[in-house]
């Protein structure tokens, strides 16, 4: 246990860590450096050079207040002379109108009784104040003149950094002519004095003098003049500088023609009311303001300049409102009606694409736009409606034969079926023969390319036979179908006698006769037709089947 240095009250006593005797300070007990903070001014803050500067703060201590030693010092001007110990609350103060220009750390210190030492610091700006006062020509302003006998207020504007405005003397001056007035100065710091002045041309001084002698001056060019150079209304022009009437302020050369019936301009060449709002001036029957003087109509012209522009005109591209609806050139190749960005034929007017849009009435047609299946819209403009992977395509297998049915294999998404793919399904049993597949219901002579006669897809052969008998030339006697039962019905029936035959592709029992002739069978319903053929060995003979006649004698 550490016990040197403890101090002994009396013998027998309890050495007592941190326990001293009557008379010696405490040792060992813990103390904490003093708090400081700055309450006002602000940091940053800036004051003219002369004014008086308050400082606010406040101070804590884990000791008596009253005991703590507290300074003001600044980084120019060193420690401040102020000595007051803080109040029962710690709050600190100090005022100063005497710090030097620049810009100063003020720190707020404070030592306890243990020579412990708490610090704040802020940064304030103390500006250079001018000596002289200010001043500054209000009237006259340049350019302005004066009239022969006419009195004139003088006004200029004076301030002092120093003092109060109506302290200071200000005089004005002429050269030639010399002293003029005294002027009187308000608080606010307006100065005037009224004088009339002979005709001429002056040169204005006017000074203003505070009460430690500094003195500022300004300067004025000031001008007298007859009535007939003195611009009595203010326009800026004068009777011998073109004013025709210098009582109205509207009317002067160059002004605007006013619907008020008088010669606003001052020209002969423009009378009274044209180039005014209530006067067409285009001739196209419409003028700004109506009631229209020279005009029936009573909607307002919105270009009274141009004749092609007037309400409800035609527009066309020519960068101008023609139809004074507030647009310019909308409904033109050149404007983007629709609103999807793209105009018929660019530049735009109102948007910056340079593509054309192939239709300015409809939003979802334009050349960025997606092609869409069913709408028969040309949406991307590329000159056809029908577009592979378009939205709401369908997807179609390929078709070679063009028949309308696929096979298995790649597909393709099309609005519509597009060579070769147009097959909706893959049913297709054979795909280089349009005649070939599902339900085809003709028989063919030759085999669909493979060596098939399968056209219809059920895996048996559609074949149709044509046999050729002697005895008359190019007569094709009788034709038979695969698949078909085909022959005679029962035995061969003798010469002359009826019988039943299938000999078309229809498999329907056809009635007909046998002719045995000469050796050779014929197949017909009608026996004078074999008859001459027989007889002149020559000719064509057309048989008619599905016909149920009566016996003939064979001949």
């Amino acid at each position: 246990m550490l016990t040197k240095n403890l101090p002994i009250c009396s013998i027998g006593a309890l050495l007592i860590w941190g326990t001293a005797c009557e008379g010696d300070k405490t040792i060992g007990t813990s103390n904490r450096a003093p708090d400081a903070a700055f309450t006002l001014p602000l940091d940053g803050s800036e004051f003219d050079e002369g004014t008086v500067i308050e400082f606010y703060g406040t101070v804590g201590d884990d000791g008596p207040l009253n005991e703590l030693e507290v300074s003001w010092v600044s980084s120019i001007d060193g420690v401040l002379p102020d000595f007051d110990p803080p109040d029962a609350n710690g709050a600190v103060e100090f005022a100063t109108a005497s710090l030097s220009e620049g810009t100063h750390v003020i720190s707020l210190q404070v030592i306890d009784s243990y020579a412990l030492q708490g610090e704040a610091s802020i940064t304030i700006s103390v500006l250079d104040v001018p000596e002289k006062p200010s001043i500054e020509v209000l009237h006259p302003y340049p350019g302005e003149k004066g009239l022969e006998n006419s009195p004139y207020v003088f006004m200029a504007e004076v301030s002092d950094r120093q003092e109060a405005a109506e302290n200071l003397t200000v005089e004005l001056s002429a050269n030639p002519g010399g002293f003029i007035c005294f002027m009187s100065v308000d608080g606010s710091g307006l100065a005037q004095c009224s004088a009339d002045l002979a005709l001429g041309t002056y040169t204005l001084t006017f000074k203003a003098e505070d009460s430690d002698g500094n003195v500022a001056e300004a300067f004025s060019a000031y001008q007298v003049v007859t009535l007939l150079d003195f611009d009595s209304d203010g326009d800026g022009y004068s009777p011998n500088g073109g004013d025709c009437n210098d009582s109205n302020q509207e009317i002067y050369p160059g002004a605007p023609e006013l619907c008020d019936g008088l010669d606003n301009d001052c020209s002969e060449a423009t009378p009274a009311e044209v180039n005014s709002e209530c006067y067409d001036d285009d001739g196209d029957g419409y003028c700004e303001v109506p009631p229209c003087i020279n005009a029936t109509s009573v909607e307002p012209d919105c270009n009274d300049n141009a004749p092609l522009a007037y309400p409800n005109a035609q527009e066309i591209a020519n960068n101008i409102d023609d139809n004074c609806d507030g647009r310019v050139d909308e409904g033109t190749v050149v404007y983007d009606d629709d609103g999807d960005g793209y105009c018929e034929t660019p530049p735009c007017v109102n948007t910056t694409r340079q593509q054309p849009d192939c239709n300015d009435s409809q939003f979802t047609v334009n050349p960025g736009a997606t092609e869409v299946c069913g709408d028969g819209l040309d949406n991307d403009c590329d000159g056809n409606t029908n577009q592979q992977n378009a939205q709401n395509c369908t997807s179609f297998y390929l078709d070679s034969d063009g028949d309308g049915y696929g096979v298995s294999g790649p597909t393709q998404c099309w609005c519509e079926p597009t060579h070769p793919y147009t097959g909706a399904n893959t049913s297709d049993c054979y795909d280089g023969n349009a005649a070939a597949y599902p339900g085809a219901s003709a028989y063919h002579q030759i085999h669909r390319g493979d060596g098939s006669y399968d056209y219809n897809c059920d895996n048996n052969q559609e074949r149709q036979y044509l046999n050729t008998y002697a005895g008359c030339t190019n007569w094709t006697a009788l034709t038979s179908c695969e698949a078909n039962s085909y022959g005679w019905n029962g035995a061969v029936p003798s010469c002359g006698v009826p019988g039943q035959y299938i000999g078309d592709c229809d498999a329907q029992v056809d009635y007909v006769y046998l002719a045995a002739c000469g050796g050779v069978g014929y197949l017909t319903g009608n026996w004078s037709v074999i008859l001459s053929c027989l007889q002149s060995g020559a000719g064509t003979c057309n048989p008619e089947y599905n016909t149920n006649l009566a016996a003939q004698p064979c001949r």
